[in-house]
């Protein structure tokens, strides 16, 4: 990397950031519009959410968007940073000693479209989620993906720590048009098939990851879960960025009293509002202090620079240095915090984990820590999902 730490890297990633979000609100705008007429989503006083174009210049308008990207990706790849050390063994945020099987595809029937993943390790290792990585009996991570991440690669090195350390994965994919009822439907039907197809699974044992759009559903996925029985020995929860929440109603979300759940924002967060968090985090209606909520900041300082966005969990397992691969944010941000609420719950490991610690770089910067909120912190940026914006238009919750 260049001694000014190849600045043009992060000029360009933010100019990706803003076409992502023009390319979210033309899902949405068309989304909406089509819905209107079947689906009810209209806004108060019955206007349409967005005002219509013509389809020629919205199709346009999109392709170009997508060939910019497409460019702006291939261009800050030529900047090349070294893939930052591992958090040292016997430590939560470090890969575990066991080996991934091939991924394994299920039918999802309520989503025929695009499939269920499943994930399973393998070895003689003990992880340090107890037993052997080859046994009968494996606890399960139910993963909710963000939008546009239908398919798993998108966060390939995260599952592969996930398996290492000894869980089954089950991660459903759902389409992309807005449309809350059959995208929770598909998701809850995946888990139930992705299990029935696995016979290892321990359900009892179960743990919920969920990123952005996947982050607002897990609290619903819990509530389902928890009605079939599934979690009665162990059920936690990490929430990264999560956006708004469905089909919890308004109020307090019940969740058992003995589940954990931590929400993780970002203080670069342009997509969604961190109140969306606190106000989870807030309402679930678990034991106290067994709801958590983590802020990770940004920091310039660092080289190279560790920027807090909303992707941070998203790793494609592979060198590209566009921010979607590992970076130190990943293992202390991510990986971190679901191995610490993971090991407490259940082997009682890593319960006094300090979240907020984001650790040290080889050229021994301490990366600027993370904060325990409050349920009334608002220490994000403006965002597109705002609580006083597109979250009162899309959902009678309310999170400001």
């Amino acid at each position: 990397m260049s001694p000014v730490h190849c600045f043009e890297k992060y000029v360009a990633w933010h100019l990706r950031t803003v076409l992502a979000l023009h390319l979210l609100l033309v899902v949405l705008r068309d989304s909406a519009v089509h819905r209107t007429a079947t689906s009810g989503y209209l806004l108060s006083g019955g206007t349409e959410m967005f005002g219509t174009i013509p389809k020629s210049l919205a199709v346009t308008r999109t392709l170009l968007v997508a060939v910019v990207f497409s460019v702006l990706s291939l261009g800050i790849a030529a900047c090349a940073t070294a893939p930052p050390p591992p958090i040292p063994a016997d430590l939560p945020g470090s890969d575990g000693p066991c080996s991934v099987l091939p991924r394994r595809a299920v039918a999802n029937p309520a989503e025929w479209q695009l499939p269920v993943h499943v994930f399973e390790p393998s070895g003689s290792a003990t992880p340090f989620t107890g037993g052997s990585c080859s046994d009968g009996a494996r606890p399960v991570i139910f993963f909710a993906h963000g939008y546009t991440a239908s398919f798993s690669e998108g966060y390939t090195a995260l599952m592969n720590h996930l398996v290492s350390n000894g869980f089954i994965v089950i991660y459903p994919g759902f389409q992309i048009a807005f449309d809350p009822p059959q995208q929770y439907k598909a998701v809850n039907a995946g888990f139930v098939a992705g299990i029935a197809a696995t016979p290892r699974a321990d359900t009892s044992r179960a743990g919920f990851v969920g990123h952005s759009w996947g982050g607002g559903m897990t609290p619903r996925m819990m509530q389902l879960a928890h009605e079939r029985g599934w979690g009665s020995t162990t059920m936690w929860s990490v929430l990264f960025a999560p956006s708004f929440p469905y089909q919890v109603g308004t109020g307090r979300i019940s969740l058992p009293a003995d589940a954990r759940l931590l929400a993780v924002s970002f203080d670069e967060d342009y997509f969604v509002d961190m109140r969306i968090a606190n106000d989870i985090v807030g309402s679930v209606t678990v034991a106290e202090g067994r709801a958590q909520h983590l802020l990770v900041r940004t920091d310039r300082q660092a080289r190279p620079w560790l920027v807090a966005d909303h992707t941070v969990p998203v790793t494609l397992g592979i060198s590209t240095d566009t921010g979607l691969d590992v970076d130190h944010l990943d293992r202390w941000a991510v990986w971190r915090p679901i191995d610490s609420v993971a090991g407490c719950e259940l082997s009682g490991i890593w319960c006094s984990t300090d979240l907020a610690d984001m650790g040290t770089q080889p050229n021994g910067h301490v990366v600027r820590r993370g904060e325990m909120v409050g349920p009334l912190d608002d220490l994000g940026p403006s965002a597109l999902l705002e609580c006083e914006g597109l979250v009162k238009l899309l959902t009678q919750r309310r999170c400001g």
